[in-house]
This record gives structure tokens, sequence and C-alpha cells, in this order.
């Protein structure tokens, strides 16, 4: 087999900016490696194809009680915009759109969904990271189990993004913390029964998404992931 070396040699390594959860965050789940497009080279860097192979993921605690970790992979498969979707005022239990089609975007019913909004852009309040189960899918409207969102316009460029669960692992008390305990690794953990564990691979509309089970204890307790990738 053959093919371009960029396509299938990584082209750069990088170290996404760790996520810490406390109890201030409650179970809200957090965006650990964002979504790489394909991009242009520059005079600093190559070009980049899209996606990304996730080599290391660790996870550190500072509580004094074992807390688990929930990890999801998710897929963008719509974005909030002025051509693709119009605005997009929320209700408790839909995400509306003015243009476009959530089912040419591929939702159907009982399907989990979470929005987050992009990057450097505050979040959605008390829409991001919040796991949903689509109830229901018309071209206009996405509708969502009970009242588990705000009503609220979402900032522009929010993804809604398809999950499915990957793993839960438990990360125990002082895990890389308190000098007895190693911190988790839970890239190539036993609660990952994949084949291949000792990298993930993500898409240039992939993402790896963190939520904690249950909140953690009073501040100063955290728990901490941290990851390390190669980009294509």
């Amino acid at each position: 087999m053959s093919g371009p070396i960029y396509a299938i040699t990584p082209a750069a390594f990088k170290m996404p900016p760790p996520v810490t959860f406390t109890a201030a965050n409650t179970t809200l789940a957090k965006v650990l490696v964002d979504a790489i497009p394909s991009a242009a080279a520059t005079g600093n860097d190559p070009l980049f194809v899209g996606g990304c192979s996730v080599l290391d993921i660790l996870a550190t605690s500072s509580d004094a009680a074992n807390k688990d970790v929930l990890l999801y992979v998710g897929q963008i498969a719509t974005t909030q915009g002025s051509g693709p979707t119009g605005a997009m005022t929320t209700t408790t239990s839909t995400i509306p759109r003015a243009t476009g089609s959530f089912i040419t975007d591929g939702w159907l019913v009982g399907d989990l969904a979470m929005c987050f909004a992009p990057f450097g852009t505050a979040p959605n309040a008390a829409v991001d990271g919040i796991l949903c189960v689509v109830t229901g899918v018309a071209a206009g409207t996405l509708t969502l189990n009970g009242t588990p969102i705000a009503a609220l316009t979402l900032a522009t460029g929010t993804r809604i993004v398809r999950v499915s669960p990957y793993m839960r692992v438990t990360v125990a008390a002082g895990s890389g913390t308190n000098g007895t305990a190693s911190n988790v690794n839970l890239l190539n953990n036993g609660a990952d029964s994949s084949v291949m564990r000792y990298e993930r691979k993500l898409g240039p509309t992939d993402m790896l998404i963190a939520a904690m089970q249950a909140t953690t204890s009073a501040v100063p307790a955290a728990v901490s992931l941290s990851t390390q990738i190669a980009r294509y």
C-alpha cells in the first residue's frame, strides 16, 4: 500500500490544554480532544490533512475519594452558522434551526447528543456538556428527552455532537498527587476492551469528550485529565 507520506506520518505532536473537574463543574462533560480539521501549510506549520492519533491520556486526582471518569467519542453532526443552520435558539427540550435539515445531517431517534461552543468562546450555559437523548427528528427541529437543557440562543459555531460512551474508569483517591498512587492511564486501560488500545485515532470531525460520573469533593479537590496527540 502506498500514499502521500504526509497522510500516514504525523506532521506534529501537540499537548492540548488539560481538562480539570472540580465541585464547581458538577458533572458537565468537557472536550478533551477537539476536532482537528485540515489546514493549509504556512511558514511555521506543514500541511495538515485533518484528524489525529491520541497517544496518551492520563488522569490525576487530589480527591480523597475514588471518582469515576467517563469518556465519550463524538462526531460533529451539525454546526451552527448563518448559512448552514441560521440562528439556533433552544427551548428546554428542542433545538430548532432556520435553514438546513437535521435529517440530512444524519440524526436519528435514539442518538445521544451533546452541544459544545467552539474553543475560545464562552460555553452555552446549562446547555454545553449535558448528555441528551434524541427523541424526535424533523428537518427543522431536534427534540430531546424531557427538559435537559436551558432555553437560549446558541453561540455562533456551536457544535451539536453525536456521542457514544467509550469507557468508564475509576480514578483512585490521590492518583498521581499523593506520592503513593500512580496516575491512571486511560488510553491503555483494562476498561477499554478494544483490540488496539495504545492509541485512539480521530478523524477531522471527531472529538474525545470527558465527564465525571459524580461530582468531585469540595475545592481544592480536583480530577485532571491530560492528553498527547499526533496531528495529521
